[in-house]
């Protein structure tokens, strides 16, 4: 989110890799967290698959973008990173070599689903719209 709420706050244009239009999980720190610990303190979770708590809204990357313009009160213009000039920064910037191979999150949808664990654990995962509330005021202040 570094692309987005970094560049907003200065007044640039937000940046997204590789295609806006693509659904985009992102999952919220605390509650990454705080399943990290409902996980590890269930012995009976143990050699199973689960996803952490995510929003079970659908979100592009353009709309990652509103969400944090319409917190922050700035406008929502934002350019996209393509992959091929990812690869030619990874020539002069070392961090961003590593990013081409983890386009696969950004180059078509990349939904996470967790409802297995929200079943499980009886859990509502913190939504999109109020973690990018938490996180603006966070950053803000």
């Amino acid at each position: 989110m570094n692309l987005i709420y970094d560049n907003l706050a200065k007044g640039k244009k937000a940046q997204w890799i590789c295609d806006a239009n693509k659904v985009h999980s992102m999952s919220y720190t605390p509650d990454l967290a705080a399943g990290t610990a409902i996980l590890g303190n269930t012995p009976d979770a143990y050699n199973q698959i689960w996803n952490l708590p995510t929003d079970t809204e659908r979100i592009t990357g353009a709309g990652w973008v509103n969400l944090f313009a319409t917190e922050m009160g700035t406008g929502n213009e934002y350019q996209v990173l393509p992959n091929w000039l990812m690869k030619a920064l990874g020539l002069f910037i070392p961090i961003m070599k590593e990013l081409p191979e983890m386009n696969y999150q950004y180059d078509r949808d990349y939904f996470f689903d967790s409802s297995k664990f929200n079943n499980r654990f009886n859990y509502t995962p913190t939504t999109n719209a109020n973690a990018v509330k938490e996180t603006v005021a966070r950053l803000s202040s």
